[in-house]
């Protein structure tokens, strides 16, 4: 099952509405997707998951790429696991490896995220 995280900060006035987007969707996704929220991160993990710019949308895959990349590919970021918080709030770690499929910069529309992220999104 596909996982869409959001890494998103308080004090960025962008991410401010991509929680809410988030949650809703999570509850329009059902058991399909799902969902993470990661809210001001620490350093090290925007350098690792490569994030420059909040709020961040990415949808990651269990296991690893399959296939080689060619050069005309973005780099595969590989994860052993995610950790964030659901949409209760309570904190979840799902252990892995995932491997990110999609990533999108920047505030989102809801009907945006849900073609792009949602269960009918290719992969």
């Amino acid at each position: 099952m596909p996982v869409v995280v959001l890494v998103s900060a308080s004090w960025a006035a962008p991410s401010l509405p991509a929680p809410t987007v988030l949650r809703e969707l999570s509850t329009r996704w059902g058991s399909r997707i799902l969902t993470l929220l990661v809210e001001d991160p620490k350093d090290e993990v925007l350098e690792q998951w490569n994030v420059d710019v909040l709020p961040t949308w990415m949808r990651f895959r269990p296991g690893v790429p399959q296939a080689p990349l060619d050069e005309a590919q973005e780099e595969r970021l590989s994860v052993a696991a995610l950790s964030g918080l659901a949409p209760t709030g309570a904190r979840v770690v799902l252990e892995g490896p995932w491997t990110l499929t999609r990533r999108r910069t920047g505030a989102l529309a809801k009907h945006v995220a849900e073609t792009e992220f949602g269960p009918n999104a290719p992969l």
